[in-house]
């Protein structure tokens, strides 16, 4: 061990001190019972480690013999935690947006965790001891949709029946291939934002990876796509988590509002199919640094672990 590796190995140790290694199949288990985000679903973890070549440790942390908490790390990060995307260089290459890290934690039990993390959800502050939370640097979480709309809900009804009369249609994106998610998404996002997508060259190929996580509909009007999303969404026995990344609309139609209109389509059916479940809607918009994003989110606190360690 070189004297400049100490400091690390020393940082690593004492993140794990608390914990215990477990297996991939126990951590997925732990995963489906107690729910989490998508960005550490094991599936999607298991295609960055062999993609990446990330080497995946996956602890537990027990109470009385019983595992209460269990976590995928990276090294010293919170594995799927944007310093570690970053760190990875998995950012270069995936656009996942700002994903939120939403822990599978058993319901009434509290971790101290000391691996590396900046995208925790105060919505389990209580449940995770040692974090710092600030809203200096927020998130966006989805509202319930439409009853928590700021402006209410009926001008949004008004406007989708306005479309669907004027021959507009609203189409699943399970309805296309990756290749045609793809090109659609290239190119509303041109005309939206006036350049290409984050990791474009690989958006046709990472669409195929993830496919079974895409969520949402795309809008339809006059013969061509009016406005797209990109949201990976995972589902366990607890929970719906879904990450927006980004959208595009096509400007010459705004006089009928397409990007709207597809976030409260998106959001409504999203926020119904929890409440018909019994299961808890975690949909996440990224960073809180928009007005746009407040029509539909509140601002929460974000959480910050394991920063002072080496």
């Amino acid at each position: 061990m070189s004297a400049q590796d100490t400091p690390a190995r020393v940082g690593l140790f004492l993140r794990s001190i608390n914990s215990q290694q477990i297996s991939a199949e126990e951590y997925a288990g732990h995963y489906e019972t107690w729910g989490g985000s998508f960005i550490v679903h094991p599936a999607v973890l298991l295609f960055l480690q062999g993609a990446f070549g990330i080497p995946t440790d996956y602890r537990g942390y027990f109470l009385g013999g019983k595992c209460i908490g269990a976590l995928a790390t990276w090294g010293k990060y919170v594995a799927g935690d944007q310093q570690a995307l970053r760190a990875y260089k998995v950012v270069e290459r995936i656009d996942f947006g700002s994903p939120v890290i939403f822990l599978p934690i058993a319901p009434g039990h509290k971790l101290r965790i000391h691996y590396r993390a900046s995208y925790l959800l105060s919505l389990q502050q209580t449940q995770i001891a040692g974090a710092v939370f600030t809203r200096l640097k927020g998130m966006s979480i989805l509202r319930n949709i439409p009853t928590e709309l700021p402006s209410g809900k009926k001008s949004l009804q008004t406007q989708e029946r306005r479309f669907l009369k004027l021959g507009g249609s609203i189409r699943d994106i399970s309805e296309f291939s990756p290749s045609e998610i793809a090109g659609i998404y290239e190119m509303l996002f041109r005309i939206r934002w006036n350049r290409m997508p984050q990791a474009a060259a690989l958006l046709r190929d990472n669409l195929q990876s993830f496919r079974k996580f895409l969520y949402g509909k795309v809008l339809w009007f006059q013969g061509r796509p009016v406005a797209i999303q990109i949201n990976y969404r995972a589902d366990t026995s607890k929970t719906i988590c879904v990450d927006y990344v980004n959208g595009g609309v096509d400007k010459p139609f705004h006089s009928i509002s397409p990007g709207s209109l597809l976030s409260y389509i998106n959001g409504r059916t999203i926020c119904a199919e929890a409440r018909i479940a019994g299961k808890r809607l975690v949909y996440s918009y990224g960073k809180a640094n928009t007005p746009y994003k407040d029509q539909w989110c509140v601002r929460i606190a974000r959480g910050y672990t394991g920063f002072w360690l080496p």
